[in-house]
Protein backbone atom coordinates (compact mmCIF):
# COMPACT_ATOMS: atom_id res chain seq x y z
CA UNK A 1 0.00 0.00 0.00
CA UNK A 2 2.88 2.16 0.53
CA UNK A 3 6.46 1.98 0.41
CA UNK A 4 7.11 2.14 4.30
CA UNK A 5 9.05 -0.84 5.74
CA UNK A 6 6.67 -3.68 6.52
CA UNK A 7 5.16 -2.97 10.71
CA UNK A 8 3.59 -5.52 12.63
CA UNK A 9 0.76 -6.56 11.24
CA UNK A 10 -1.39 -5.34 14.24
CA UNK A 11 -4.98 -3.54 13.91
CA UNK A 12 -4.29 -0.18 15.15
CA UNK A 13 -1.15 -0.29 12.74
CA UNK A 14 -3.51 -1.35 9.64
CA UNK A 15 -5.79 1.32 10.55
CA UNK A 16 -3.63 4.20 10.59
CA UNK A 17 -1.99 3.03 6.97
CA UNK A 18 -5.61 2.66 5.42
CA UNK A 19 -6.82 6.08 7.11
CA UNK A 20 -3.80 8.06 5.09
CA UNK A 21 -4.76 6.80 2.09
CA UNK A 22 -8.32 7.48 2.45
CA UNK A 23 -7.12 10.73 3.31
CA UNK A 24 -4.92 11.82 0.43
CA UNK A 25 -8.51 10.58 -1.80
CA UNK A 26 -9.79 13.21 -0.25
CA UNK A 27 -12.91 11.35 1.57
CA UNK A 28 -14.33 13.06 3.82
CA UNK A 29 -14.37 10.77 6.84
CA UNK A 30 -11.64 8.47 6.33
CA UNK A 31 -11.60 7.08 9.81
CA UNK A 32 -14.47 5.92 10.22
CA UNK A 33 -14.51 3.92 6.77
CA UNK A 34 -11.25 2.63 7.66
CA UNK A 35 -12.88 1.56 10.36
CA UNK A 36 -15.83 0.12 8.69
CA UNK A 37 -13.84 -2.10 6.36
CA UNK A 38 -11.49 -3.10 9.20
CA UNK A 39 -14.39 -4.44 10.96
CA UNK A 40 -16.51 -5.72 7.87
CA UNK A 41 -13.48 -8.09 6.56
CA UNK A 42 -12.85 -9.34 10.30
CA UNK A 43 -16.49 -9.77 11.28
CA UNK A 44 -16.37 -7.40 14.36
CA UNK A 45 -18.03 -3.82 15.28
CA UNK A 46 -16.47 -0.79 14.88
CA UNK A 47 -16.39 -1.19 18.88
CA UNK A 48 -14.83 -4.22 19.15
CA UNK A 49 -11.76 -3.44 17.02
CA UNK A 50 -10.98 -0.20 18.83
CA UNK A 51 -11.14 -2.39 21.82
CA UNK A 52 -8.42 -4.99 20.60
CA UNK A 53 -5.92 -2.60 18.91
CA UNK A 54 -3.51 -5.13 19.85
CA UNK A 55 -4.72 -7.92 17.76
CA UNK A 56 -2.92 -9.54 15.27
CA UNK A 57 -3.82 -9.76 11.19
CA UNK A 58 -2.71 -12.65 9.13
CA UNK A 59 -0.86 -11.65 6.40
CA UNK A 60 -3.70 -12.30 3.83
CA UNK A 61 -6.09 -10.48 6.25
CA UNK A 62 -3.81 -7.54 5.59
CA UNK A 63 -3.45 -8.40 1.85
CA UNK A 64 -7.02 -8.62 1.40
CA UNK A 65 -7.37 -4.95 3.67
CA UNK A 66 -4.68 -3.55 1.88
CA UNK A 67 -6.78 -3.76 -1.64
CA UNK A 68 -10.09 -3.05 0.09
CA UNK A 69 -8.73 0.69 0.78
CA UNK A 70 -6.80 0.89 -2.67
CA UNK A 71 -10.43 0.24 -3.73
CA UNK A 72 -12.47 2.52 -1.69
CA UNK A 73 -9.66 5.13 -2.37
CA UNK A 74 -10.58 5.15 -6.17
CA UNK A 75 -14.53 5.37 -5.38
CA UNK A 76 -16.01 2.22 -5.44
CA UNK A 77 -18.65 2.08 -3.25
CA UNK A 78 -18.48 0.11 0.40
CA UNK A 79 -21.08 -1.95 -0.51
CA UNK A 80 -19.50 -3.55 -3.25
CA UNK A 81 -16.14 -3.65 -1.56
CA UNK A 82 -18.03 -5.62 1.66
CA UNK A 83 -20.41 -7.59 -0.29
CA UNK A 84 -23.38 -6.72 2.03
CA UNK A 85 -25.30 -3.28 2.37
CA UNK A 86 -26.72 -2.07 6.06
CA UNK A 87 -30.55 -0.93 5.00
CA UNK A 88 -32.93 0.11 7.68
CA UNK A 89 -31.90 -3.03 10.00
CA UNK A 90 -31.46 -5.16 7.39
CA UNK A 91 -28.26 -7.46 5.99
CA UNK A 92 -28.32 -7.13 2.10
CA UNK A 93 -26.28 -8.85 0.44
CA UNK A 94 -24.51 -6.99 -2.67
CA UNK A 95 -23.02 -8.23 -6.14
CA UNK A 96 -19.54 -6.82 -6.93
CA UNK A 97 -21.49 -4.94 -9.68
CA UNK A 98 -24.99 -5.20 -8.31
CA UNK A 99 -27.12 -1.81 -8.05
CA UNK A 100 -27.76 0.10 -4.96
CA UNK A 101 -30.42 1.64 -3.41
CA UNK A 102 -30.99 4.63 -4.73
CA UNK A 103 -30.43 8.39 -2.74
CA UNK A 104 -33.90 8.48 -0.85
CA UNK A 105 -34.88 4.61 -0.57
CA UNK A 106 -35.07 4.95 2.99
CA UNK A 107 -37.32 8.16 2.59
CA UNK A 108 -39.42 5.82 0.56
CA UNK A 109 -39.81 3.48 3.50
CA UNK A 110 -40.36 5.75 6.35
CA UNK A 111 -42.81 7.54 4.61
CA UNK A 112 -44.97 4.05 3.05
CA UNK A 113 -44.76 3.12 6.65
CA UNK A 114 -46.13 6.66 7.81
CA UNK A 115 -48.62 6.51 5.30
CA UNK A 116 -49.89 2.83 6.22
CA UNK A 117 -50.03 3.19 9.86
CA UNK A 118 -53.00 6.07 9.19
CA UNK A 119 -54.78 3.87 7.39
CA UNK A 120 -57.88 1.67 8.94
CA UNK A 121 -56.16 -1.88 9.59
CA UNK A 122 -56.31 -4.49 7.35
CA UNK A 123 -54.26 -6.25 4.78
CA UNK A 124 -52.64 -4.40 2.12
CA UNK A 125 -51.37 -5.16 -1.18
CA UNK A 126 -47.75 -2.90 -2.41
CA UNK A 127 -45.79 -2.87 -5.63
CA UNK A 128 -42.41 -1.82 -5.83
CA UNK A 129 -41.31 -0.41 -9.43
CA UNK A 130 -37.34 -1.23 -10.38
CA UNK A 131 -36.32 -3.06 -6.90
CA UNK A 132 -32.90 -3.08 -7.58
CA UNK A 133 -31.12 -5.28 -4.49
CA UNK A 134 -34.94 -5.85 -3.19
CA UNK A 135 -34.25 -3.55 -0.24
CA UNK A 136 -37.23 -1.39 -0.16
CA UNK A 137 -39.37 -4.61 -0.89
CA UNK A 138 -37.61 -6.17 1.72
CA UNK A 139 -37.96 -3.33 4.42
CA UNK A 140 -41.51 -3.18 3.77
CA UNK A 141 -42.33 -7.24 4.35
CA UNK A 142 -40.32 -7.12 7.72
CA UNK A 143 -41.25 -3.77 8.97
CA UNK A 144 -45.09 -3.75 8.64
CA UNK A 145 -47.43 -6.90 8.47
CA UNK A 146 -50.02 -5.19 7.02
CA UNK A 147 -48.70 -5.78 3.10
CA UNK A 148 -49.37 -9.56 2.79
CA UNK A 149 -48.05 -9.24 -0.91
CA UNK A 150 -45.62 -7.16 -2.08
CA UNK A 151 -45.04 -7.63 -5.88
CA UNK A 152 -40.94 -6.16 -6.86
CA UNK A 153 -40.75 -5.69 -10.56
CA UNK A 154 -37.11 -5.19 -11.78
CA UNK A 155 -35.94 -6.14 -15.51
CA UNK A 156 -32.33 -7.50 -14.87
CA UNK A 157 -32.99 -11.16 -14.48
CA UNK A 158 -29.37 -11.51 -12.72
CA UNK A 159 -30.63 -8.56 -10.70
CA UNK A 160 -33.81 -9.89 -9.98
CA UNK A 161 -32.16 -13.30 -8.78
CA UNK A 162 -30.12 -11.57 -6.25
CA UNK A 163 -32.93 -9.74 -4.62
CA UNK A 164 -34.80 -13.31 -4.40
CA UNK A 165 -31.83 -14.81 -2.90
CA UNK A 166 -31.68 -12.17 0.10
CA UNK A 167 -35.35 -12.71 0.41
CA UNK A 168 -35.00 -16.08 1.01
CA UNK A 169 -32.66 -15.60 3.82
CA UNK A 170 -35.15 -13.57 5.54
CA UNK A 171 -38.09 -15.79 4.85
CA UNK A 172 -40.26 -12.95 2.77
CA UNK A 173 -40.16 -15.06 -0.05
CA UNK A 174 -43.84 -16.20 0.65
CA UNK A 175 -44.51 -12.23 0.82
CA UNK A 176 -42.83 -10.60 -1.89
CA UNK A 177 -43.49 -12.26 -5.52
CA UNK A 178 -39.89 -10.60 -7.49
CA UNK A 179 -41.71 -10.04 -11.05
CA UNK A 180 -39.28 -10.28 -14.32
CA UNK A 181 -40.81 -7.56 -15.97
CA UNK A 182 -40.64 -3.28 -16.44
CA UNK A 183 -42.67 -0.50 -15.09
CA UNK A 184 -46.71 -0.85 -14.01
CA UNK A 185 -47.31 -3.08 -17.00
CA UNK A 186 -45.74 -6.07 -15.21
CA UNK A 187 -47.85 -5.52 -11.66
CA UNK A 188 -50.40 -7.90 -12.04
CA UNK A 189 -53.63 -6.39 -10.29
CA UNK A 190 -54.78 -2.99 -8.73
CA UNK A 191 -52.67 -2.63 -5.58
CA UNK A 192 -53.26 -0.09 -2.32
CA UNK A 193 -49.53 1.43 -2.90
CA UNK A 194 -46.94 1.83 -5.14
CA UNK A 195 -43.51 3.16 -4.23
CA UNK A 196 -40.39 4.11 -6.57
CA UNK A 197 -37.25 5.41 -5.64
CA UNK A 198 -36.13 6.06 -9.44
CA UNK A 199 -39.60 7.87 -10.97
CA UNK A 200 -37.98 8.06 -14.22
CA UNK A 201 -38.60 4.45 -14.21
CA UNK A 202 -42.28 4.86 -14.29
CA UNK A 203 -45.27 5.81 -16.16
CA UNK A 204 -47.36 8.15 -14.21
CA UNK A 205 -50.44 7.95 -16.56
CA UNK A 206 -50.64 3.90 -15.97
CA UNK A 207 -50.93 4.50 -12.11
CA UNK A 208 -54.49 5.26 -11.40
CA UNK A 209 -55.53 1.93 -12.62
CA UNK A 210 -53.06 -0.10 -10.73
CA UNK A 211 -54.12 1.56 -7.16
CA UNK A 212 -56.93 0.22 -5.53
CA UNK A 213 -59.37 3.22 -3.87
CA UNK A 214 -57.49 4.89 -1.64
CA UNK A 215 -54.13 3.86 -2.58
CA UNK A 216 -51.05 6.11 -3.01
CA UNK A 217 -48.40 6.56 -5.00
CA UNK A 218 -44.77 7.52 -3.26
CA UNK A 219 -41.57 7.87 -5.29
CA UNK A 220 -38.53 9.81 -4.28
CA UNK A 221 -37.21 13.05 -6.43
CA UNK A 222 -34.17 14.93 -6.48
CA UNK A 223 -34.59 18.92 -7.88
CA UNK A 224 -34.05 18.47 -10.63
CA UNK A 225 -36.87 16.48 -11.59
CA UNK A 226 -39.27 17.70 -8.85
CA UNK A 227 -41.36 20.30 -11.31
CA UNK A 228 -41.25 17.36 -14.62
CA UNK A 229 -42.43 14.39 -11.89
CA UNK A 230 -45.55 17.09 -10.02
CA UNK A 231 -46.43 18.25 -13.53
CA UNK A 232 -47.08 14.51 -14.71
CA UNK A 233 -48.45 13.35 -11.27
CA UNK A 234 -50.87 16.06 -11.37
CA UNK A 235 -51.86 15.37 -15.09
CA UNK A 236 -52.43 11.52 -14.49
CA UNK A 237 -53.75 11.61 -10.99
CA UNK A 238 -56.05 14.55 -12.26
CA UNK A 239 -58.50 13.68 -9.14
CA UNK A 240 -56.34 12.89 -6.59
CA UNK A 241 -54.50 15.07 -3.77
CA UNK A 242 -51.22 15.60 -4.59
CA UNK A 243 -48.33 16.69 -2.21
CA UNK A 244 -44.68 17.18 -1.39
CA UNK A 245 -43.32 16.07 1.60
CA UNK A 246 -39.90 17.39 2.82
CA UNK A 247 -37.25 15.41 4.26
CA UNK A 248 -34.20 17.98 5.17
CA UNK A 249 -31.38 16.95 2.98
CA UNK A 250 -31.74 14.90 -0.35
CA UNK A 251 -34.90 13.86 -2.63
CA UNK A 252 -38.22 14.99 -1.63
CA UNK A 253 -40.93 12.53 -1.19
CA UNK A 254 -43.81 13.10 -3.63
CA UNK A 255 -47.58 11.54 -2.86
CA UNK A 256 -50.44 11.04 -4.48
CA UNK A 257 -53.33 9.22 -3.45
CA UNK A 258 -56.21 8.52 -4.62
CA UNK A 259 -59.71 10.03 -3.33
CA UNK A 260 -61.46 6.63 -1.72
CA UNK A 261 -62.13 5.09 1.90
CA UNK A 262 -58.08 5.35 3.39
CA UNK A 263 -58.38 7.14 6.95
CA UNK A 264 -56.35 10.37 7.11
CA UNK A 265 -53.81 11.47 4.03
Amino acid sequence: MDSEPEAPMLVTTQLVRAERVLTNARLSTPREEARSLLGSLLGVSSALLLAQPDRHMSPLEVETYAAWIARRAAGEALPHITGRLDFMGLDIMIGRHGPLPPPGAQQVVETALEWTRRRVPGELLAAEITTGCGAIALALAALEPCYTHIYAVEASPATLDAARANGARYLLNLVISWVDGEGLDAVPEPVDLIVCAQPDRIDFIKAPPKLRPGGALICAVDEAQRLATDDALVRSCSMAPVWIEGRGEGPALVVAQRWGNAAGG
